[in-house]
């Protein structure tokens, strides 16, 4: 009797963690806060002692905190172990490894780079590695995130790998001693013409807006007017960084975003505070679908602002605040307790199905708004934000769709290495896209017509000088690459070559 009433206490305690959703559903259905919890008590009894199998009351309480959560939003949901641990990595932009992006290729994990400056890269790991065992098991059959849960460890604690390396017979034995691995926000800055510099935020950690500002002030020393800022495919991160990034763009006083929600802490305007040293210059923001967030925060300041000119595709439209609260160990709880609105009043939260595919709200996208600048500009409402200049990616014909990103990979790890002085001049020349065709009949066993191949000869061109890039000189290499074939960023180098402000190269689209 004291198991039961123990296990009863237990079943009340871990629903009243979700107080808020109980009460929301009664105030639907018409019955009290009390009768709700009752009603779930007397479920979980009756599963513990009648169902056909023993069930673990721990599990049971998971399952229905899942199925609570997952009901609201996509984004409330029970956060367990692994998942709990990687999203306090990435809001702490570190964690204790030795510095590689991994994947599986091939069926194999290998490693797609070694991180600059990490225990990988001075151990002499490249790209292109297959680790085969580590600490003496074999990888076979491992995932990404199997290899992570055993690559990470505490800092000073060591870990033996066993390499295996096109070109090299046997295997290569690697002792790495893990160290504290900062994950950074911004992974490239540089410049592309003599005036007009890019930079690429990838994430919004802790790190973010400190990162973005030195990397603007190199761009500004080594003689950039202007500047390109690459949110694309950044999910956000961190409101808190989705400010203070947006600070560095704004002068003092203006409103960068808005939460609005029911609870009264959840109604807030935060409002730009730090000078800025660099004045308006002129910049354009790439954004595309995956652009969400933190992110859709500073596209949606700065358009409405007419701070700079928006350029691809529609960002995600994930406008919603979540708190992340520990109620356990390694458990933790992230609740939506409000929505974004720009400075003009657009809520940028895009209403999803259950396929988590955007719903068109007919009263919401026929809602007009104006830019908060000089040329009062016409914005609309229906979540996320709609680009000034629209030109989202070529869509992949079947055949590209076909070719994975392993296939240019392992092609490019073999091109480097029958080439050992190919540089960054290197193109994808008639002849090497032809080995690339040999390449994928026979090694990828892919069958196809010289039409197919003909009408993916440009994407194949693409891909193919990024992988060799990255093969010849890292994350860096391939990023300065991957520029030159950019169509978004001509595109951007064309709208600010012509323009000398803002207000200039926005106004030639009215």
């Amino acid at each position: 009797m004291r198991r039961r009433a123990a296990l009863v206490a237990s079943v009340v305690a871990a629903a009243l963690l979700g107080g808020l959703f109980g009460r929301l559903w009664a105030e639907k259905k018409g019955a009290t806060l009390g009768q709700s919890l009752q009603l779930f008590s007397r479920v979980v009894g009756l599963v513990m002692t009648a169902y056909v199998e023993p069930v673990e009351p721990e599990e049971l309480i998971k399952s229905a905190l899942r199925g609570m959560l997952g009901s609201l939003d996509p984004h409330t949901s029970l956060l367990e172990g692994m998942n709990y641990s990687e999203l306090r990595v990435q809001m702490d932009a570190q964690f204790g490894g030795i510095g590689i992006h991994i994947g599986i290729v091939g069926d194999v994990l290998t490693v797609i780079a070694p991180i600059e400056g990490t225990p990988a890269e001075r151990a002499g790991m490249q790209s292109g590695d297959r680790i085969v065992e580590i600490d003496g098991e074999s990888t076979t059959g491992y995932t990404s995130e199997d290899a992570v849960k055993v690559l990470r460890g505490d800092p000073g604690t060591k870990v033996k790998l066993s390499i295996e390396r096109p070109g090299v017979a046997d295997w290569i034995p690697i002792e790495i001693t893990r160290e504290i691995i900062n994950i950074a926000a911004v992974p490239y800055a540089g410049m592309v013409t003599d005036d007009i510099g890019f930079v690429r935020l990838a994430d919004f950690s802790k790190v973010a807006s400190r990162e973005l500002s030195q990397a603007l002030d190199s761009l500004f020393e080594e003689g950039a007017h202007k500047v390109i800022f690459d949110l694309r495919s950044n999910g956000g991160g961190l409101l808190r960084e989705g400010c203070e990034v947006t600070d560095l763009y704004l002068p003092p006083g203006k409103v960068m975003v808005e939460t609005r929600g029911r609870i009264p802490e959840s109604r807030r305007s935060y409002l730009s505070q730090t000078k800025d040293k660099r004045q308006d210059f002129p910049m354009v923001v790439l954004v595309d679908q995956g652009s969400a967030s933190a992110a859709e925060i500073v596209a949606g300041a700065l358009q409405d602002w007419e701070r700079g000119l928006i350029l691809g595709d529609t960002t995600f439209g994930k406008g919603s605040v979540q708190n992340v609260e520990q109620i356990g160990p390694d458990l933790g709880m992230r609740i939506t307790i409000a929505y974004w609105y720009t400075p003009s009043g657009r809520c940028i939260n895009r209403k999803r199905d259950g396929d988590d595919n955007p719903v068109e709200d007919s009263t919401s996208t026929n809602q007009l708004f104006h830019t908060l600048g000089k040329l009062h500009r016409k914005v609309y409402g229906g979540g996320a934000i709609a680009p000034d200049v629209y030109l989202p990616y070529e869509k992949l014909s079947e055949f590209e769709m076909r070719v994975n990103r392993d296939a240019y990979f392992d092609f490019a790890v073999e091109y480097v290495r029958e080439h050992p002085g190919v540089g960054m001049d290197f193109s994808a020349t008639p002849k090497v896209l032809s080995e690339f065709g040999d390449y994928l009949r026979t090694a990828k066993e892919l069958e196809f017509t010289s039409s197919e191949f003909d009408s993916a000869r440009e994407w194949f061109a693409a891909s193919i000088e990024r992988e060799v890039a990255g093969k010849i000189g890292g994350m860096r290499a391939e990023y300065e690459m991957r520029l030159r074939r950019d169509p978004q960023v001509k595109r951007a180098v064309e709208l600010l070559s012509a323009a000398a402000t803002n207000e200039a190269m926005l106004a030639e689209l009215e």
